[in-house]
């Protein structure tokens, strides 16, 4: 009978192959141990990741549309305190305006006229708010303020109402220059900014769309300023010497200022609706986005009691390797490793 062996430099060499294997398959065990996920996930799925890339694709869309929604909770409770902030401004005005005795004095006639002025600009300068450097109330147009400035307002309306001598023909006047369509040489052409129409279309679910219409062209935004500017033209001189027509004008005033503040509740109320939305959609969007990361993880999970015991048959078979190669060599575990 013949017998077949190996020489010393080809065993060591086979010696050397089994320990750089059994070293490398400890490594990739241990990592699964300590990370809970298996290291060689196309063997897991037998090279079929389709699912696993399904997964991971609705993960990252999600997950984008969740940032989606938290910057679109943001910018409508800015809005929100933006408005908010206005009417702390505004809200006893019209009903104080209603409400003064007006006595035929010239000086206080005069002093209400610019508290409402300064009320003006104070509003204006609250309507062309900042979020994250965009501006919250110019519809599309965000990289510019939606309103021009209150002096630069006033001066325009200080040019329709020149020449008129009573409080009911410089009301309407100033009714018209506000209400006037786009073209018209009215608020839209002369002091708005912005982009009417459509807003901000943004995804915050795999279904569902929130639009940011609210802008500084909205109607009850211009009934507000209307009724502010309605009584601060009187600063700019308006019916000078008249002070009947100063007073019933401030009163006209007051009546618009009452009636705009409703219709700003109601503009906030559209906001509402909107967070509302956004606050459903964020709630649906942690629940996929939970979903997903289990079924992600059930699919890489490593299973730690067979990784535990292919671990402790991989550490026998190096103490058997090593048992073998110091009775071979006369080497010691530390030199050997």
């Amino acid at each position: 009978m013949s017998l077949n062996s190996i020489g010393d430099q080809a065993r060591n060499y086979a010696m050397q192959q089994a320990t750089n294997r059994l070293k490398t398959t400890m490594t990739t065990l241990t990592q699964e141990m300590s990370s809970g996920e298996v290291a060689d996930l196309g063997q897991r799925l037998e090279g079929n990741t389709r699912a696993l890339n399904e997964i991971e694709g609705r993960l990252s869309r999600t997950t984008q549309l969740q940032q989606n929604a938290a910057e679109a909770a943001v910018q409508l409770q800015a809005i929100q305190d933006v408005f908010s902030g206005v009417r702390s401004v505004t809200n006893d005005l019209g009903v104080n305006l209603l409400s003064d005795p007006f006595a035929a004095s010239t000086a206080q006639l005069g002093t209400r006229a610019t508290e409402v002025a300064n009320a003006l600009n104070t509003v204006i300068q609250r309507l062309n708010g900042m979020d994250s450097n965009r501006y919250l109330l110019s519809g599309l147009a965000s990289d510019q303020p939606p309103l021009v400035p209150a002096d630069q307002m006033l001066d325009s309306l200080e040019a329709v109402t020149a020449g008129l001598t009573t409080a009911d023909q410089i009301g309407a006047a100033i009714a018209d220059w506000f209400d006037a369509p786009a073209g018209a040489g009215g608020f839209l052409d002369d002091a708005y900014r912005g982009t009417t129409g459509e807003g901000a279309t943004i995804p915050v679910t795999e279904r569902e769309t929130v639009q940011v219409t609210t802008s500084a062209a909205a109607p009850a935004v211009r009934d507000l300023l209307k009724g502010l500017a309605t009584a601060a033209i009187l600063d700019r001189g308006a019916l000078a010497g008249q002070t009947d027509e100063r007073a019933a004008l401030l009163r006209q005033s007051g009546h618009a200022l009452v009636a705009a503040d409703a219709g700003l509740l109601g503009e906030m109320g559209r906001v509402g609706l909107e967070q509302q939305a956004v606050t459903r959609a964020q709630t649906e969007n942690a629940s996929v986005l939970s979903t997903l990361e289990v079924s992600r993880n059930d699919i890489r999970r490593a299973d730690p009691y067979q990784t535990a015991t292919a671990l402790t048959e991989v550490q026998t078979q190096i103490e058997t390797l090593f048992a073998v190669t110091a009775r071979l060599s006369r080497l010691n575990l530390v030199d050997y490793l």
